[in-house]
């Protein structure tokens, strides 16, 4: 999408701005708005909070295997760092303060350029406090402890940096997710590599759309000033492309650690890595506990059992299938969230009906999850009785109309059945998934969402995403 977006119209959102700085003298709580306005974040969202917090000491303990007496004296750095970043931000609370008066006979543009000096100030003086911090806690360590130094950074730019993510799967840790699994000491010395491998390159990654993040905020301060949308949203979609990457960094471990896991755990944490990368994708299905409700009861047939089976193999590698495409669908489509939210904005603020839908791909690729759902609620239908379809948790009884469907369905079967020769289906739907789909019989259920999850939310098999098109 190459044309350029309308000039959104943002007086109401400026002098919202304007009246904080004369009220409160406050404006940076309201500065987020800035990034919002113009579809993502940027660094103004968390330029305000703390770099480093009393309750990341473990942290610090755990990554540099600091000694006993080491600790009070991390935790007096802690608390002047403390000290000395609520002082700084005080001070550029007051500076705001003071523009109360000049901002009283100033236009809302003239306002947003007075504050946008001490915001990006401020992101300078809060990265010397976090420099000057971190130099304080290297100057008490032994040189064995210095070596762990780069681990530290690491684990800090994952638990600070990691919640800002935007994508889907941009925010996981992959490290948390291995110890979930609990790999055997065997299997981990073995991954330990890969481990190490996926923390260097996210790392990297992380800091890179960090820096994106920061630079941003003068930017989009302007983009908001002038009324230029095009500007503020190109802001975001630089953001975009380092987020991109950060996406990337983590599909590669997941792929990367799952082999060096092996066959026994691989898989396990592969599926928790999915779940937690896309949970709107990989959230447990409404069909895999009515197959398996329908293969817990006592009276099925022989030929009932066989169908049962091949279905749940079969729905198993058709669900699978959707999950994957639906999982490229929001690939495809969530880096572009920026400049499509602005187009919505703006066609809100001319008085425009807006629906607010997923992209057009991402809601293509839920109606086909959603027709599969129904597919297989019609042929898990068509194996049983009426009377065993009571029995399954899930289907519900009779509405208007319902055996009215099912007769016509059934008639249609017949015809077809005659046409090629075959007999008259036995109850319990004796057919399998070709035939009558009703086995014959009348049915008075229709179908609803079940009344417990699925143990995995997978069907009969794992999910088969490959790792390259996977957060």
């Amino acid at each position: 999408m190459t044309r350029l977006i309308p000039t959104l119209n943002l007086t109401k959102l400026r002098n919202r701005i304007a009246l904080a700085v004369l009220a409160a003298g406050c404006a940076f709580a309201s500065v987020p708005t800035a990034s919002a306005q113009f579809g993502g974040r940027s660094g103004m969202a968390s330029m305000f909070t703390p770099d480093f917090l009393p309750r990341d000491l473990p942290i610090f303990v755990d990554a540099l295997a600091l000694e006993e007496w080491q600790r009070p004296v991390l935790e007096v750095l802690l608390q002047d760092y403390d000290t000395n970043f609520n002082t700084a931000a005080d001070g550029v609370r007051a500076k705001m303060a003071s523009f109360k008066d000049v901002a009283a006979g100033a236009n809302a543009e003239r306002v947003l350029e007075m504050i946008s000096e001490p915001l990006v100030a401020w992101t300078a003086e809060k990265k010397r406090l976090r420099e000057d911090f971190l130099a304080g806690v290297r100057g008490t360590l032994g040189d064995t402890q210095v070596e762990n130094w780069p681990r530290l950074e690491r684990a800090l730019r994952r638990e600070k940096s990691l919640p800002l993510g935007e994508l889907s799967g941009e925010s996981i840790d992959l490290t948390v997710i291995v110890r979930e699994v609990q790999p055997s000491p065997l299997a981990l010395d073995g991954a330990r590599n890969a481990i190490e491998q996926y923390e260097v390159a996210l790392d990297a990654a992380l800091a890179v759309r960090d820096e994106a993040l920061d630079s941003a905020i003068a930017p989009l301060l302007r983009a908001m000033s002038a009324s230029d949308a095009n500007s503020g949203v190109a802001a975001q979609e630089a953001i975009m492309q380092k987020r991109v990457v950060v996406r990337g960094a983590q599909e590669a471990g997941i792929a990367a650690i799952r082999d060096a896991l092996g066959g026994e755990y691989g898989p396990a944490f592969e599926r928790r890595a999915l779940e937690k990368s896309f949970p709107q994708v990989f959230r447990p299905d409404p069909v895999t506990p009515l197959i398996e409700g329908a293969q817990a009861l006592p009276d099925l047939t022989d030929d009932q059992k066989t169908q049962l089976s091949a279905l749940s193999t079969q729905y198993g590698f058709d669900l699978n299938g959707v999950r994957s495409a639906l999982v490229d669908a929001y690939k495809v489509a969530e880096p572009s969230e920026p400049r499509r939210r602005t187009e919505l904005a703006r066609q809100k603020a001319e008085g425009q009906t807006v629906r607010l839908t997923d992209a057009p791909q991402v809601e293509q690729a839920k109606k086909a999850r959603e027709d599969l759902y129904e597919k297989y609620r019609n042929l898990l239908a068509g194996i049983l009785s009426p009377e065993q379809r009571t029995a399954v948790p899930g289907f519900v009884k009779e509405s208007p109309g319902d055996a009215e469907k099912e007769a016509a369905v059934r008639e249609e079967a017949r015809a077809i059945r005659a046409a090629q020769g075959g007999g008259g289906g036995g109850g319990g739907g004796t057919q399998g998934l070709r035939g009558d789909p009703s086995g014959g019989k009348p049915s008075n259920e229709k179908p609803q969402q079940p009344g417990r999850p699925a143990d995995s939310g997978f069907g009969a098999n794992p999910p088969t995403v490959p790792p390259k098109s996977v957060d």
